[in-house]
């Protein structure tokens, strides 16, 4: 299968004409320098104060960047832009607190997240966080040591 980003119909066509209209509106507000800089500053505090900004976040932005919370709700969205030829990056991007357990655990989703990309025609990827693993002392120190 050759790869061309040029046809937007096809790379589209899972999308209904609402869909690609609210993705429109929101590519068109985050080319907003100032936008993309208050939002980034002000999130965390409203999501904080208890206002209802959930939701408006869950309807914009999650629902355009991210594919599901659980491995299931991924396999819903995997399958449906599959079907249109569509591949999928598995992205499990959590940060680990600091401890062994914490690490373990983190590792575990990891590779329930490998095992069930393995299922899949259509996750070639998946994409990981090494500080979920491991202690950030510990990748620095690799990091810096000799080759």
């Amino acid at each position: 299968m050759s790869l061309s980003l040029d046809n937007t119909q096809i790379a589209f066509a899972y999308k209904s004409t609402a869909e690609l209209k609210r993705a429109r509106f929101l590519f068109t507000v985050i080319q907003s320098p100032i936008i993309v800089s208050l939002a980034t500053k002000l999130t965390p505090a409203l999501m904080n104060s208890g206002l209802p900004v959930n939701g408006l976040i869950r309807s914009t932005i999650f629902n355009q960047f991210v594919g599901g919370e659980t491995l299931d709700e991924t396999a819903r969205v995997a399958k449906q832009l599959g079907a249109y030829g569509v591949q999928v990056i598995l992205d499990y991007g959590v940060e680990a607190k600091e401890g062994e357990e914490n690490f373990d655990n983190v590792t575990e989703k990891i590779m329930e997240a490998l095992e069930f990309a393995a299922t899949q025609n259509n996750i070639p990827f998946v994409s990981i966080k090494l500080t979920g693993i491991a202690s950030l002392q510990l990748l620095e120190t690799l990091n810096e040591a000799p080759r």
